[in-house]
C-alpha cells in the first residue's frame, strides 16, 4: 500500500508541525507496518533520517513546485492523508486543493486531526490595505454607503472556499477533526455528516531520554537547579502588541526568584524573537533562550522540566499538557482557548490586548496547586486518547480493506 501524506508545511521549522508528523507516522506504521510511506516536506534528507520511508518535495506552498509531479504522486498513492494543523483556517485550499486531486484519481482519502479557527486566516481572506480596497472603499461611498462593497468582496472570497471545502470533504473517506470547536466551525460553512472528533496527534508525542540532550551549560544550569523555572513562547507569526509590558512582567518573575526560559517553537522566527526580548531585560542573566533545531520530543523533555509554561504557540501548551506542567495560553486564534476549555481556563488575553494582571493571579495559582492541575490534565489526556479510539479503529478499517 502506497500512502502520501502532506497538505501541512512540513519541513518548515515548526516544531509543532514535526511533532504532528512524527506521530501520524508512527498511528499509520502501528496499523499497516507494510505500507509504504511518502511524506511531503521541505527537508527531504532530515524526515528520511529520522522517520524511514520516501519523502517529496513540499507541495502546494511557496517557493513554486512541480505541479505535474504533485499530480502524479497523488494519483500514484493508494491512500492520501491530510494530517493535524489548523490548515481548514490557515491555508485551507492547498490541501483541498490536493484533496480534489486525490479524489479525481480514486484514492482514498483521510482528514486527520486537522483543526480549524472560529475565522479563516485574515491575511487571506480580509482585503488589507491597497489598490483594490481603496477602489472598493471609494464604490461604497459613490452609493452613499448603502452597499458595503468591502465586506461582499471578502464575504464571497469567503463563500467560495466554504463551498469547497464543504464538498471535498464529504467526499473524503474518513474525516477526523481535532475538536468538537472545529467541527461546529465547518457546520458554519455547511453539513459534514460523517464527520468524527478526535483530537491532536500530538498527544502521543514522547519525552527523549533527559540524559540524550545535548544542551549549553547555562541552559542545563537553569534547567537542572531547584529555582522556579518558567517556560515561555511567543510566535513570531502574531508578536504581541505589547512587548514592553511582557518584558517588564518578566523582569519582575526574576526578581521574586523566579528562571525564564525561552523556547522557541520555530527555531529560526521564534528565536530570533525570544533573544530580543531577552536582550531587553534587566535581569537577562536570569533567563536562559534554547536555541538551535529541536526535534519535537526534545522540546517536550525540557517542557516537563518546568513549572509552568506560558504560550501563544499551541502545540508547547499541549507538550506541557502531556506531562502535566500547568499552562497559561496566549490566545493567537480560537485554536488556543479551544484547548484551554477542557482545562476550565481562560486565555490571557491574546496578542493583540494581552491581560498581565490575570497572567500573574493565574501563574500563582497554578503554582501553588500543581497538584490540583495535575489531576485534571491527567483526565484531560486521558480524555482525548479516548477520543482517537474509535478514529484509529476506522483508519485501521480503512489501511487494511
Amino acid at each position: 500500500m502506497k500512502i502520501l501524506i502532506g497538505g501541512v508545511p512540513f519541513g518548515r521549522n515548526n516544531v509543532g508541525d514535526e511533532a504532528i508528523l512524527e506521530c501520524v507516522v508512527k498511528q499509520v506504521r502501528s496499523l499497516c507496518p507494510t505500507a509504504e510511506i511518502t511524506v511531503s516536506t521541505d527537508e527531504p534528507k532530515a524526515t528520511a533520517a529520522k522517520l524511514g520511508g520516501e519523502t517529496v518535495q513540499l507541495f502546494g506552498f511557496a517557493p513554486p513546485f512541480s505541479q505535474t509531479l504533485m499530480e502524479e504522486r497523488l494519483a500514484a498513492a493508494d491512500v492520501f492523508i491530510w494530517a493535524g494543523a489548523t490548515g481548514l483556517s490557515d491555508y485551507p485550499e492547498i490541501p483541498l486543493a490536493m484533496l480534489t486531486i486525490a479524489h479525481r484519481a480514486g484514492a482514498k482519502t483521510v482528514v486527520w486531526g486537522v483543526g480549524m479557527n472560529d475565522e479563516l486566516n485574515p491575511f487571506i481572506y480580509r482585503l488589507l490595505p491597497g489598490k483594490r480596497r481603496m477602489l472598493l472603499s471609494l464604490c461604497s461611498w459613490l452609493t452613499l454607503g448603502r452597499i458595503d462593497w468591502i465586506r461582499r468582496r471578502e464575504e464571497k472570497m469567503k463563500a467560495r472556499v466554504c463551498s469547497k471545502m464543504i464538498k471535498q470533504l464529504n467526499q473524503s473517506d474518513l474525516i477526523v477533526f481535532r475538536d468538537p470547536e472545529t467541527l461546529a466551525a465547518v457546520q458554519a460553512c455547511g453539513e459534514v455528516p460523517d464527520a468524527l472528533i478526535g483530537a491532536d496527534p500530538a498527544e502521543l508525542l514522547e519525552p527523549v531520554p533527559w540524559d540524550s540532550m545535548e544542551l549549553s551549560s547555562e541552559a542545563q544550569n537553569i534547567l537542572e537547579s531547584d529555582t522556579l523555572k518558567i517556560g515561555l513562547c511567543i510566535s513570531a507569526q502574531r508578536q504581541l502588541v505589547h512587548e514592553q509590558e511582557l518584558i517588564d512582567f518578566l523582569d519582575r518573575l526574576t526578581e521574586s526568584g523566579h528562571r525564564i526560559i525561552f523556547l522557541p517553537m520555530n527555531p529560526v522566527t521564534d528565536a530570533k524573537l525570544m533573544i530580543s526580548l531577552r536582550e531587553r531585560m534587566r535581569h537577562r542573566d536570569l533567563s536562559v533562550v534554547i536555541e538551535g533545531r529541536r526535534e519535537p520530543g526534545e522540546i517536550l523533555a525540557i517542557a516537563g522540566r518546568l513549572d509552568l509554561v506560558i504560550s501563544s504557540r499551541l502545540h508547547l501548551l499541549i507538550f506541557a499538557s502531556v506531562l502535566h506542567v500547568p499552562i497559561i495560553g496566549i490566545s493567537r486564534g480560537s485554536k488556543v482557548d479551544n484547548f484551554l476549555t477542557p482545562f476550565g481556563h481562560a486565555s490571557a488575553g491574546s496578542v493583540d490586548d494581552c491581560d498581565f494582571d490575570h497572567m500573574q493571579s493565574e501563574l500563582d495559582r497554578l503554582i501553588e496547586c500543581r497538584a490540583e492541575f495535575a489531576e485534571i490534565s491527567t483526565a484531560v489526556h486521558e480524555m482525548l486518547l479516548q477520543r482517537l479510539e474509535m478514529p484509529k479503529e476506522r483508519l485501521a478499517a480503512l489501511l487494511n480493506s
